[in-house]
């Protein structure tokens, strides 16, 4: 008999599962403290509310020199955008990572009920009924220390198979796959999908392994070449039931 359970559903948190904008613009302010430490004055935090607010993370309009791959120049959610003014502005990449750190536990510290933070609508019983059908678990690059609090907050508790944190993506994602196997008993050879909003970091990884890839670019970046590219978690729900019982 066909093991029912037989394949694979990776999912990310921060911009996938987990939505609000009130984590980012902490992220944002943190990082201006930093700059501020250093006596330069930025207004960091605004030109970030003004990008969500306006839906529009062009890097030239912020004043963003990209680097790196063409897929990663123009940040693809508020997060990249947070890491690539810091850095701009003089930051490097480990005090980015310290204050991304910081201001979770401020948002921890103050209170998760007290932030906009919320999931996609209906998640929670998607993600049951998916769990019929597929191994589900969450890989995020959020640290483990405070998290089963934003799991609570978020009503996911209970959602998932396993729960990887400080996964380091996207250097870390194929460890991260090989970790989520072993822990839920899925075999190498199985099907796998992973769903994100950030291509290098959630899914890139995935596409090389040979997995299916849903893409939401919520900010249209265009980044990367995903199998399936939608704007919301609510437009990838149908193909995610689709793929479990079909997968390929």
């Amino acid at each position: 008999m066909t093991d029912p359970r037989a394949q694979l559903m990776l999912f990310d948190f921060d911009g996938t599962l987990c939505l609000g904008d009130d984590p980012v613009l902490a992220y944002a302010v943190a990082v201006e403290d930093r700059l501020r430490a250093r006596g330069e004055s930025t207004a960091l935090r605004d030109n970030v509310r003004h990008a969500l607010n306006s839906n529009d993370l062009n890097s030239d309009d912020l004043g963003i020199v990209p680097g790196g791959a063409a897929e990663t120049a123009t940040p693809q959610d508020g997060y990249q955008l947070v890491q690539a003014l810091g850095q701009a502005a003089g930051l490097d990449e480990a005090e980015c990572s310290a204050a991304f750190r910081a201001a979770r536990a401020q948002l921890i510290a103050g209170g998760l009920h007290r932030t906009d933070v919320h999931t996609p609508a209906g998640v929670q019983s998607l993600l049951a009924e998916l769990r019929q059908s597929a191994a589900v678990v969450l890989v995020t690059n959020a640290p483990a220390e405070g998290f089963s609090l934003w799991l609570e907050a978020l009503g996911l508790s209970a959602a998932f198979d396993a729960v990887i944190n400080d996964a380091a993506k996207p250097a870390g994602m194929p460890a991260a796959v090989t970790r989520a196997r072993s822990l839920t008993g899925i075999s190498d050879s199985s099907p796998v999908l992973s769903i994100g909003d950030i291509w290098a970091n959630d899914l890139a990884p995935v596409a090389e392994l040979g997995g299916t890839t849903v893409l939401i670019d919520r900010h249209a970046a265009g980044a990367g070449s995903p199998d399936h590219r939608v704007r919301s978690f609510a437009e990838a729900a149908p193909l995610l039931r689709q793929w479990v019982q079909n997968p390929r």
